[in-house]
């Protein structure tokens, strides 16, 4: 199939289909409110799903980005700047009530995968539970989002506090490198190089090799999704690990990006609400930049790039499922499409849709947490707990514990500031 008909099937998702091929993913699929919703809330008719179908002629199928021109000094340019502003808003979010945990300590790991190798490439925070374990913990291996251009992994905080108070698991948080200076594939192979090295350390961190997980949000989850694939198999790529590939528990996905074979106008007007979806100049931006040089759309379907179009016998192997999708996000039809390939070969998934929210809807702004992000952080660890075996309970005094730190301002570190004094 080229990227003409892939983009045809896409389109195809919205108005009344939608609803329907939603209806049937019902045994599985649970829809929450964005306000105090009750966890076991259900509700399928709520759910705005009547857009309209667009020919894909009207959206235009050879879209052609007009940052792909652009030299890298020049997105590098723009990628700072959407930094600071992000650095900001994420330094205020995490202070507001109630405050986002520190983490325990910080790790550098080596980057052997990517044409940009060395010693200490990988900043690593890791998020310990305060209290004492009588054996090895789960791991949570967490990949924040961004649009692989921005984003560090504290931007998870909130995240990484949950799944250790309810999980009673260690969560590291990876600051894989970025575009445009680190363009496909480096973010996505510095988080399997994250994978294999923590899970090669595994006595060090007192975590169990045989119980991580992957986490991710939107570009992250891609990556968590992507991660997964190249560890099943590193030979289409060529790629030598320096340590065995551990075997993944389980998968929790924030909205991620599954198919980059489509334009994104395509995808925009999938959505019932456009307006509320990433603006045309960040998505440029986002695509230029990770894509750089660039690369054709009809050679995006490796699955590093497009995880969403792997194989049915990649389908059949995946680990345990959790996705969280939003109603006003671009990427929802492409996170319905998967969820039905998973449906069709019976593997067994959680597919949970905010309601009335749009793309990294927990993250700044607003400048506060809404109510539903603690309802969907809470039913991921719940996966998470389910999967491990052990009952889901949130552990009050670790609440409390971690949160005796709260975080500072500091200088993002994407901002250099220089002084001089003149005489």
């Amino acid at each position: 199939m080229d990227h003409s008909q892939l983009e045809n099937g896409l389109l195809q998702v919205p108005g009344q289909q939608l609803q329907t091929r939603v209806d049937a993913l019902k045994r599985t699929v649970t829809y929450t409110g964005t306000t105090s919703a009750p966890a076991t809330l259900t509700n399928t008719s709520t759910i705005s799903t009547r857009a309209p179908s667009p020919a894909v002629s009207d959206i235009g199928p050879d879209y052609e980005n007009p940052l792909e021109a652009s030299s890298r000094w020049y997105l590098q340019a723009k990628a700072q700047t959407v930094r600071y502003a992000a650095s900001l808003g994420f330094s205020i979010h995490n202070r507001s009530d109630p405050p986002a945990p520190y983490h325990s300590r910080e790790i550098w790991l080596d980057s052997t995968l990517s044409q940009w190798k060395g010693r200490k490439k990988i900043k690593v925070e890791v998020w310990n539970p305060p209290r004492i374990s009588v054996g090895p913990r789960a791991a949570v291996i967490n990949l924040h989002g961004g649009g692989w251009i921005l984003g560090q992994g504290t931007d998870d905080a909130r995240w990484a506090g949950a799944v250790v108070c309810d999980v009673d698991a260690v969560v590291f948080t990876v600051n894989y490198r970025l575009a445009p200076s680190y363009p496909f594939p480096t973010p996505m192979e510095d988080c399997v190089d994250a994978v294999l090295q923590i899970a090669s350390r595994a006595s060090e961190f007192g975590i169990d090799p045989d119980r991580i997980i992957l986490s991710g949000f939107s570009a992250g989850a891609t990556n968590a999704l992507t991660s997964w694939i190249v560890l099943q198999d590193p030979s289409p790529w060529n790629y030598q690990f320096p340590s065995p590939p551990p075997s993944i528990l389980g998968l929790v996905l924030f909205y991620p990006t599954l198919d980059v074979t489509i334009t994104r106008p395509g995808k925009r007007q999938t959505c019932n609400r456009p307006e509320r979806t990433l603006s045309p100049g960040m998505t440029d931006l986002i695509d230029a930049s990770y894509f750089f040089p660039p690369i054709p759309r009809e050679k995006r379907t490796d699955p590093r790039m497009s995880p969403g179009l792997m194989s049915d016998d990649l389908v059949k192997k995946l680990p345990h499922f959790h996705m969280i999708l939003c109603e006003y996000d671009m990427l929802l039809a492409e996170g319905i499409r998967f969820a039905e390939r998973l449906d069709q070969h019976d593997m067994p998934f959680t597919l949970r849709i905010v309601e009335g929210e749009g793309h990294a809807w927990d993250k700044p702004p607003p400048m506060a947490p809404k109510e539903s992000v603690f309802v969907e952080y809470a039913k991921a660890t719940e996966s998470i707990a389910r999967w491990l075996g052990r009952d889901y309970e949130t552990d009050k005094e670790s609440t409390s514990s971690m949160r005796t730190r709260r975080p500072r301002f500091r200088r993002p570190r994407h901002l250099s500031i220089r002084s001089r004094s003149v005489r």
